[in-house]
């Protein structure tokens, strides 16, 4: 039997549910304050290692691992916030399409990416969007822009009333009739699936590829 006197006060009952909110917040400021911590001190063992940076190659390779270091880093920040808090949207977007790019153009290219956003991205839209963003920014650099010495790709974000729509444009190779679905635009469509939304791709001057998600749940 429950007394009266066994229920948990009003205010304690508040304590309980502000600690549920908090601990996720907890785990995540630990989970960046840990990624931050191993990913330096990989660096730090790069600059450490004995003869590596003896000779004008060992240098080379020592310089280029730790800007992908850095620059995994970044792209990890943008799409989850690993190292440090979420920017905006328009920040992370401007992060993740440099980062994306310097990631996967080839020494002797030129890529160029611009960023607008418009509107206010709905938080539960949030995820969906810039692990979208990913995979098209992706899949114009290593399929539009494979062996052309420069191109451009525009990132634009913007929010209306009901939607929300994601648009990636390159100025790339493009595509002739059914575009060939790899790995990354499976996970678009699916990301735009589990909104309730849709993913569409246009042969333009390039490509662009279209997310739309309806703002409310």
């Amino acid at each position: 039997m429950t007394h009266a006197n066994d229920m948990p006060s009003e205010s304690a009952a508040s304590a309980v549910q502000d600690d549920a909110v908090a601990m996720p917040e907890i785990d995540l400021r630990q989970l960046r304050h840990h990624t931050k911590n191993t990913l330096q001190r990989i660096i730090g063992l790069i600059g450490e290692t004995s003869g590596l940076h003896d000779t004008p190659d060992g240098e080379r390779i020592a310089r280029e691992l730790e800007h992908r270091i850095c620059l995994s880093a970044t792209i990890s920040n943008a799409l989850f916030g690993l190292t440090n808090a979420p920017a905006s949207m328009a920040e992370r977007l401007r992060l993740l399409g440099g980062a994306m790019v310097e990631m996967m153009r080839a020494a002797d290219q030129t890529i160029r990416v611009g960023v607008s956003v418009r509107g206010a991205c709905p938080i539960h839209l949030r995820e969906a969007v810039m692990r979208t963003a990913n995979e098209l920014i992706g899949n114009a650099v290593k399929h539009g822009m494979k062996g052309r010495p420069s191109g451009r790709i525009a990132v634009r974000l913007a929010t209306e009333t009901a939607f929300t729509t994601l648009t990636i444009i390159d100025n790339g190779w493009g595509f002739t009739g059914r575009p060939r679905e790899g790995e990354g635009l499976t996970l678009a469509r699916r990301f735009a699936e589990r909104h309730g939304g849709s993913l569409t791709l246009e042969a333009t001057d390039g490509t662009a590829a279209t997310l739309e998600l309806p703002n409310w749940r």
